[in-house]
């Protein structure tokens, strides 16, 4: 007890300057539209890309076929853009185009990346449309 009361002051000046101290900021969450929000999104595409590629290099025929996929959905995600926004180049026209554009392009690929994780999660074997989707193991 007495150790104790022989830095109580010292404890006490310590939890005032802490008192005193502005607060660390929280980290601001990534705003809807902003461009780390669009650089997770493909970084998780990315990802399950390479994830289908190292889970299926025994089957060079469908990673070609999954390539062409994948370049045909680009250029769907690019022309989608367009389509959404096709007055971009008149100024102000839809307010903030860049955070416009990033919510949707954040959309769209985080939509692909789900239609590509079929290939990751696997199927079932009596599953009639299986086509080049694994079989799952037991118990996914």
């Amino acid at each position: 007890m007495c150790s104790l009361l022989r830095f109580s002051p010292f404890v006490l000046a310590f939890v005032l300057f802490l008192a005193q101290t502005p607060a660390q900021a929280e980290p601001k969450a990534m705003e809807l539209g902003s461009q780390e929000r669009v650089d997770l999104q493909e970084e998780a595409l990315n990802s399950t890309y390479r994830r289908i590629f190292a889970s299926y290099a025994d089957d060079p025929v469908f990673l070609a076929r999954l390539k062409e996929s994948q370049r045909a959905w680009l250029k769907f995600r690019d022309a989608e853009l367009k389509a959404l926004f096709p007055h971009a180049d008149k100024p102000g026209f839809y307010g903030d185009l860049d955070r416009a554009r990033n919510i949707w392009r954040e959309r769209l690929t985080g939509t692909r990346t789900l239609e590509l994780s079929r290939w990751l999660q696997g199927t079932t074997a009596d599953d009639p449309a299986r086509g080049s989707i694994k079989i799952a193991p037991l118990g996914q």
